[in-house]
């Protein structure tokens, strides 16, 4: 019987591993443990249009040009940073973990998600994190829609003996992509509607949406000031700014046949049914990029790509 147990777990422990050893471009704790390496690995993703996501394998922003959206308002130019970056935290078996990762201009990392990092791995054009986290083991995704300002974050359970809590804190801003923001006593207009909340930063702005089909929400109008950016700072420029607390989801991951899912959009424009387009990506996988681009067909011509970038030096 214990034979047979053992065997079982090292299936799982196989099937889990399996897409990390195809993917054509991987790294493990060995890289994603060492904040000094793994912030020096860059992520990109486009929407075709020439609005972009972008960070780095750590978490934490280290260019001005890092975000989680940044919308092109103008296609193919107005870029412009709407959505800094997620903070997530999760909460399980009694144990609070971060997955999020910043660096403060008074030299603190805090905190320090990059050290639950298992793996990074792009699959296809995906960047795919994996966290472990006591037995559990979560994995975390970002993609665009072509044509659209729209990132998509999912998070799946992948592995995990009980519930998992997860919260997510939406850092948004409004700038173009060039410069940097320190806040002051800027007020936005944080509003929550169906599912979400909707965001304007001033009279005359875009609003943007952060969005959820699943996750509890609250609003918030908090600033974070004093994010450091360390390339920024090599190259002479700004290497600080703000970015505001516009939002707080909580949601719920239990372990079932298919996995657990949560889902967050994040939208430059505030699209009729994107809780069920969320729902419908909830088996976003290998396959998944070919069955979106058939049911969100690019609006202009464009190409949809993703790449890591290496930075060489500091």
């Amino acid at each position: 019987m214990a034979t047979s147990q053992k065997s079982a777990i090292s299936i799982k422990q196989s099937e889990l591993a399996a897409p990390l050893r195809q993917a054509k471009l991987a790294f493990g704790r060995e890289i994603c443990g060492s904040l000094d390496i793994a912030e020096r690995r860059e992520w990109l993703v486009t929407n075709g249009i020439g609005g972009f996501a972008s960070g780095t394998v750590s978490g934490n922003l280290t260019r001005r040009y890092h975000g989680l959206l940044v919308a092109a308002l103008h296609p193919p130019v107005g870029r412009t940073q709407l959505v800094a970056k997620l903070d997530e935290a999760v909460r399980y078996a009694g144990i609070e973990y971060a997955l999020a990762t910043n660096r403060w201009l008074s030299g603190a990392v805090e905190p320090r998600g990059y050290l639950n990092i298992e793996s990074f791995r792009l699959e296809g054009t995906t960047p795919v994190w994996q966290f472990a986290l006591g037995d559990a083991l979560i994995e975390k995704r970002i993609w665009m829609s072509q044509g659209e300002n729209t990132t998509y974050v999912q998070y799946t359970l992948l592995r995990g003996s009980q519930l998992l809590e997860l919260e997510l804190k939406a850092l948004v801003n409004y700038r173009d992509f060039h410069s940097s923001t320190h806040a002051g006593d800027w007020q936005m207009r944080v509003e929550s509607i169906e599912e979400g909340v909707q965001i304007n930063a001033f009279d005359g702005a875009t609003p943007f949406y952060l969005l959820s089909a699943e996750a509890e929400f609250e609003t918030r109008h908090e600033w974070h000031r004093d994010c450091f950016l360390r390339l920024a700072k090599y190259r002479g420029l700004d290497d600080h700014e703000a970015h505001l607390l516009a939002a707080i989801f909580s949601t719920e991951l239990a372990l079932n046949q298919s996995g657990a899912h949560g889902e967050c959009g994040c939208a430059a424009r505030r699209q009729p049914c994107l809780g069920r387009e969320l729902n419908m990506k909830k088996n976003y996988s290998q396959n998944g990029r070919a069955t979106m681009l058939k049911r969100f067909p690019p609006l202009l011509t464009g190409f949809n790509s993703s790449f890591l970038r290496r930075t060489s030096s500091l």
